[in-house]
């Protein structure tokens, strides 16, 4: 299977999130990146929106280990999300900051290493 545009907006979003998870380590204060808790809900809503650009389910048959770890990964970033917005430490968003990337590269491996015959006809037509 080829890259696709979905593909490289998700790699945007990840460069952005690393960007974002940089700043609030760091304490680069950039407006809305004041804590580990306003940093949280900015890799959460990056993170959703890489998933909603990204995903592709089009071309999944049967039991894909690409796609169970991509599950099992989200999962932990959703417990991520959600212990970081309950006690904001420094540990649950660095956490946090490398789960997402690591999602984001099982997922685009999955994209590039899937071999074509196992594209769906609807799948090719878009």
């Amino acid at each position: 299977m080829k890259v696709s545009f979905k593909d490289v907006s998700a790699t945007a979003l990840a460069a952005l999130a690393a960007l974002v998870a940089l700043a609030v380590i760091n304490g680069w204060g950039w407006p809305l990146l004041g804590g580990y808790r306003a940093g949280t809900i900015a890799l959460g809503v990056i993170g959703v929106g890489m998933c909603a650009i990204g995903s592709d389910y089009s071309t999944v048959r049967g039991l894909d280990p690409f796609v169970v770890v991509a599950g099992l990964l989200g999962v932990v970033v959703l417990g991520l999300v959600i212990a970081g917005l309950i006690w904001a430490t420094a540990t649950m968003f660095v956490w946090l900051a490398v789960t997402i990337p690591l999602l984001w590269l099982v997922t685009t491996a999955r994209h590039v290493l899937t071999p074509a015959e196992e594209v769906t006809p609807r799948a090719a037509a878009s």
